[in-house]
């Protein structure tokens, strides 16, 4: 008994912080797999598929315009371009330098997107977003958000369990950027706009159902429009509350069907 003693005196405090040492350990790699499982799922929500069919080529330039993301959007296009030339940076000298760099950049940007097709240049804006953590991913027919770190820095919301990933809330009021994917119908359509709107969830009207509402420009349409309804996702930006409509108002950048 006396030799347990010592052995416990002597070795006990040693296996103690053993023990300590190897949960840490592995509470530690618990957490790196779990956040980089969450890393992977926010990435694989970006995946676009689908056929480009529509393009607002003013919103990408206004993006890109945005101090925010404009270094890493020339970054993202000069890594795809073919072409070894480049035109960032070109001419001017002295005090005038950097207007025209600026001025370069802007119109190398602008041939890009123009000459580009819109799933190439959608897929930078997206791929630069997520680096952002500004896009949410909104299901509606569903009627469910995908928890990711976009969500979590709009409404302050942790980590949890993973029966908690998939979240409903409001979407008026969100400042990120949406991906909306969903049943998609054409309302009305003039030489200038083409209004869309798709349902929340799977109504037996739904005309008359909680939707949302997408004006977009007749001349960035990359296709025909369907003459019923078609599976879509549009990337944009929730812009009101249309209360005489019952609507929420979202300004479409591009749309995949």
């Amino acid at each position: 008994m006396a030799a347990d003693n010592l052995w416990w005196e002597v070795w006990g405090m040693w296996l103690a912080v053993w023990v300590v040492t190897v949960a840490a350990f592995v509470v530690a790699i618990v957490v790196f797999v779990k956040h980089w499982r969450r890393a992977r799922s926010d990435g694989d929500q970006g995946m676009i598929r689908g056929i480009g069919f529509y393009l607002h080529t003013k919103s990408v330039m206004g993006l890109y315009q945005l101090h925010r993301y404009n270094e890493a959007l020339e970054q993202e296009v000069e890594k795809r371009r073919s072409r070894g030339w480049r035109l960032w940076g070109s001419g001017g000298f002295g005090p005038l330098k950097g207007e025209s760099e600026r001025t370069d950049t802007d119109e190398e940007f602008r041939r890009y997107i123009r000459k580009a097709e819109p799933i190439t240049v959608i897929g930078i804006v997206m791929k630069v977003l997520e680096k952002h953590h500004d896009i949410i991913y909104v299901d509606l027919t569903k009627q469910e958000l995908a928890h990711n770190r976009a969500l979590v820095k709009e409404l302050g919301w942790s980590d949890g369990h993973e029966s908690t990933r998939q979240l409903k809330t409001r979407l008026r009021g969100v400042e990120a950027f949406v991906s909306v994917k969903g049943l998609f119908r054409e309302r009305s359509q003039t030489a200038d706009e083409t209004v869309f709107f798709a349902p929340y969830g799977n109504p037996d009207d739904p005309a008359r159902s909680r939707r949302i509402r997408f004006t977009c420009v007749t001349g960035d349409l990359r296709d025909s429009v369907p003459s019923g309804a078609f599976r879509a996702r549009c990337l944009g930006k929730v812009e009101d509350w249309d209360p005489e409509t019952g609507e929420l108002v979202v300004h479409p950048i591009a749309i995949f069907k």
